[in-house]
């Protein structure tokens, strides 16, 4: 007998060989539609059947070719049954040898006992369907697996357990008690017992703490954003001033070329970092000079245009930097660079000497709006801890909400935005006296915005949209 078409299964660990991969198989009956690839050899109890392991309990395994009854691997299979699964209905997971033959044998077995591969992110998009967990701890789940950094884990973790969820639900619990007050004001509209202007200050305070609420979790995404794209730093300066072993102190290894050859860096050379739990994208650049070389001014030009996106800027000084060249490049900085971003001037090369115009640079630099100066050796390393810690104070004085709950997707941000405005907008009209049943309607929007961050109004599309970025096996 054919098992029910609900059963999927999917390597859950990476490509690729390994000394052990994991196969998941999910879906109500999945004990029984391996039970004739299997021969348990030992387990807990006297076990002859996957179908019959008590949940949430393993055997030692061997198992085989349905058709020719051949070996394929010896495993270990684990049962777990519903509701405490992870999607909620049966699981079993084969935890067999990593070579990519043993997994592919396997996977054909399955196959050929009807249990159908499983889409992008169908395990988690089954436990969210089963009210296993809410949307945005479901998109957490992607986002622990890709985190780069302590922060970004950290944040992942406290969405994934509900932290985003739960704040929801207490703002969106206020908001339909206010609802059902605004119903019995307008149910009892002609009796004595409507009180619409005691009424319309409740809801009013409700409206006042909901968007309180909104703009406490909506003002984190200025870290989250830094969490799910990183933050980019970039290093500048004129030709030889240190960038490319900044670059290489701070990342951990050599990513970049260095020489004591002006002009060894002709283009933007990037690092991915973890710099003191932060995610952190380091960007060497050409440096800074007017040159007749094609190649060179392609490399300055890129270079230029690195400002426009940078979240840090680190401008190095070195002992042969003038006035006039640090006067002209701070001032490319700031033209170019966000309202937001932080310029930090660097006097580097702290080992070999100092720039005997420090203090007319230092004076050039508070004119430019510089927000710090620090006196560096790349080569030695001195300070350059002071470099990782000005790194980490950018990414904490954007501030996180008052639970420390970070919102990191940009359509989490959208939404919630969004949504503020429209509670924003329910205040103005209740102001205006036009009417309890429209600041009623405005509030609806307001909760569904907040529904498609939860789940609780989410749209087919939607929800295919964002589990398809999930990787197959989970």
């Amino acid at each position: 007998m054919m098992p029910a078409p609900e059963l999927f299964c999917a390597v859950s660990t990476p490509a690729g060989t390994s000394g052990i991969a994991v196969i998941r198989i999910s879906g109500n009956g999945a004990g029984k539609a391996i039970d004739g690839l299997v021969r348990i050899i030992r387990s807990s109890g006297d076990y002859h059947k996957v179908s019959d392991l008590p949940g949430y309990t393993c055997c030692f395994a061997d198992i085989r070719d349905p058709d020719t009854s051949v070996s394929i691997d010896k495993v270990v299979i684990t049962r777990f049954v519903p509701p405490y699964s992870y999607t909620g209905d049966e699981m079993v997971e084969i935890s067999c040898h990593g070579s990519v033959e043993v997994r592919r044998e396997i996977l054909e077995a399955l196959r050929r006992c009807g249990i159908r591969s499983a889409g992008p992110g169908e395990f988690t998009k089954t436990a969210f369907m089963n009210g296993k967990m809410s949307l945005s701890s479901a998109e957490a789940v992607m986002d622990i697996i890709s985190a780069d950094s302590g922060e970004a884990l950290r944040a992942a973790n406290i969405l994934a357990d509900g932290g985003l969820a739960d704040r929801l639900d207490r703002i969106e619990t206020g908001l339909y008690d206010a609802m059902a007050l605004i119903e019995t004001a307008v149910d009892f509209d002609d009796s004595d017992d409507a009180d619409e202007e005691g009424i319309g200050c409740q809801v009013r305070d409700t409206l006042e703490r909901s968007i309180a609420d909104l703009d406490d979790l909506v003002s984190t995404y200025r870290q989250g954003r830094i969490l799910s794209e990183k933050m980019r730093v970039a290093f500048t300066g004129i030709p030889n001033s240190g960038k490319s072993t900044l670059l290489n102190s701070i990342a951990g290894y050599d990513r970049s070329i260095v020489t004591d050859i002006s002009g060894t860096t002709t283009d933007t050379i990037e690092a991915i970092a973890d710099v003191r739990g932060v995610p952190v994208i380091l960007t060497d650049t050409a440096g800074i000079r007017k040159t007749s070389d094609t190649i060179e001014r392609l490399g300055v030009e890129r270079a230029l245009n690195e400002y426009s996106r940078s979240d840090m800027i680190f401008y190095l000084v070195s002992p042969d930097t003038t006035p006039e060249q640090a006067r002209d490049q701070l001032h490319d900085i700031r033209s170019r660079a966000s309202s937001e971003a932080e310029v930090i001037v660097l006097f580097n090369k702290a080992d070999i000497g100092t720039n005997v115009h420090e203090n007319e640079i230092r004076q050039t630099a508070s004119r430019y709006g510089v927000s710090k100066i620090i006196t560096i050796s790349a080569f030695t390393g001195a300070n350059v801890n002071e470099v990782k810690d000005t790194i980490r104070a950018h990414y904490d004085n954007r501030g996180s909400g008052s639970s420390g709950l970070v919102i990191t997707a940009r359509r989490h941000y959208e939404a919630l935005s969004e949504a503020r405005d429209r509670l924003d907008e329910a205040q103005g009209v209740l102001g205006q006296g036009v009417g309890l049943e429209v600041v009623s309607s405005v509030i609806r929007a307001s909760l569904d915005l907040m529904g498609e961050v939860s789940g609780k109004t989410v749209s087919a599309d939607l929800a295919k949209t964002i589990f398809e970025r999930f990787c197959i096996g989970k």
